[in-house]
Order: structure tokens, then C-alpha cells, then sequence
């Protein structure tokens, strides 16, 4: 099963769970599972420009859809934050 890291904003809606282990062959399916397990986390979704997703500590920028996963693999959500 992947791997999933969830920032700490959204642990709120993940029981508070810092990993989360999701079985999909997808970005795609792994972001759905989620989501249908955690509800709350949907908002993901709505902005997916402002999440970085990062697999195996390399950034991807593209579509979830095309994103192959494997069972080894850590899927990290970062918020990115400014600062000033």
C-alpha cells in the first residue's frame, strides 16, 4: 500500500493520523480513496494548484490521472506557505 502524508491542517479530518495507507495504482484512486474515507479532507480537491504533491521526495506537477503509484511508494501533501 502506498504511503500517504498528511499535513498537519488536515489532520483535523484524518483522526489526526500523520500517515494514512491507501492501496491504488493511481495518484488519481489514491487521492478518491481518501477522500471517501475522509470526508472532510475534500478540500484538497477544490484547489489542486495550491497543494504540491511530492512522490518518493520528488515534486510532481502532473495531472493525478497519469500518475502511476506502486505499493512502496510515499505520497506526501505539502501546503505551500508564504511568509513576509
Amino acid at each position: 500500500m502506498a504511503i500517504i502524508i498528511i499535513p498537519f491542517p488536515f489532520r483535523k479530518h484524518t483522526d489526526k493520523l500523520r500517515e494514512i495507507q491507501v492501496d491504488a495504482d493511481s495518484l488519481a484512486d489514491c487521492m478518491k480513496t481518501l477522500i471517501k474515507k475522509y470526508p472532510g479532507i475534500s478540500s484538497i480537491q477544490d484547489h489542486p494548484d495550491l497543494l504540491s504533491i511530492f512522490i518518493n521526495g520528488k515534486l510532481t506537477k502532473a495531472e493525478w490521472n497519469t500518475v502511476s503509484l506502486t505499493n512502496e511508494d510515499e505520497v506526501s501533501l505539502i501546503i505551500p506557505i508564504a511568509g513576509g
